[in-house]
């Protein structure tokens, strides 16, 4: 039988995180952000026997840096367009401004089977953390102006961004 801790220890490899657009968002705006996931086979001899273990990814725990979570069944995906402002089952709010290092752990669950046998299903699933993602966080400001910043290079929005 394989137990949770053998699972554990496979290589499993981490979910890539992927943000829309790449590592920016603005304030009070959804950013969305999505997991990469792939299920994985290993084959390897233990207790005399070989196994082949599949992988799949089953939860993600999402932790983006500015003390709230999420935990979701799916992992995301990319939206059409520049996807400022659009919800997805994976986004989040930023409600400041700043540099944020967001934290995925994905959850695998595990079919086993030995020497060719029958897959059965690993007790428990292993946890594998992804490598941390940068967010910048970006406040904006709306205005109504008449002249483009050609025609008036010192008008409202035509200076250098700041956060």
């Amino acid at each position: 039988m394989i137990t949770i801790e053998e699972f554990q220890k496979q290589p499993v490899l981490a979910a890539a995180v992927v943000s829309q657009p790449l590592n920016f968002g603005l304030r009070n705006a959804h950013s969305n952000i999505y997991a990469e996931a792939v299920e994985q086979n290993f084959t390897f001899e233990f207790q005399d026997a070989m196994i082949v273990l599949k992988a799949r990814p089953v939860s993600y725990e999402w932790s983006y840096g500015d003390s709230t979570t999420a935990t979701t069944s799916t992992p995301g995906g990319p939206v059409d367009g520049v996807a400022f402002s659009t919800q997805t089952s994976t986004s989040h709010q930023y409600v400041q401004t700043g540099d944020f290092t967001l934290t995925l752990t994905t959850f695998f669950a595990g079919d086993y089977s030995v020497d060719g046998g029958p897959f059965q299903p690993v007790a428990g699933e292993a946890s594998v953390i992804s490598e941390p993602h940068l967010m910048s966080i970006w406040r904006t400001k709306g205005h109504s102006v008449s002249e483009n910043c050609i025609e008036n290079p010192t008008g409202i929005g035509c200076e250098a961004p700041t956060r």
